[in-house]
């Protein structure tokens, strides 16, 4: 019935809670938290439009990119694994190489292991 007063609104849809937290304990290097969140939270929920320079022509190149959470984090272990030194069991020359989180995302490097 339309002309009935609900004494008691319908709750609000609660918002699946961010995965950020699972990727960020993955990832080796812990710097620009605030902005990998960020990215990670606008590519996971529909979508983040960036562009990126093309070495060889020197254009900037439009990407959207867009992913789940689960591929994301799939392609950091996988990234992850792959830094590891076999015979040490440490991240190949001290993580030194490891990329910032945002920068990886910018660049949809979960897309290059799974």
């Amino acid at each position: 019935m339309n002309n009935v007063l609900r004494l008691f609104p319908e709750p609000e849809p609660v918002a699946a809670p961010s995965r950020f937290n699972d990727l960020w304990a993955i990832w080796g290097r812990k710097d620009g938290k605030a902005i990998a969140r960020a990215k990670f939270d606008a590519i996971v929920k529909g979508g983040c439009r960036t562009r990126t320079l093309d070495k060889s022509s020197g254009d900037f190149v439009p990407m959207e990119l867009s992913a789940t959470a689960d591929q994301i984090i799939a392609g950091a272990k996988a990234y992850m694994a792959a830094q590891i030194d076999r015979n040490t069991y440490r991240l190949k020359d001290d993580g030194k190489y490891v990329p910032h989180l945002s920068t990886w995302l910018g660049r949809a490097g979960w897309e290059d292991f799974t």
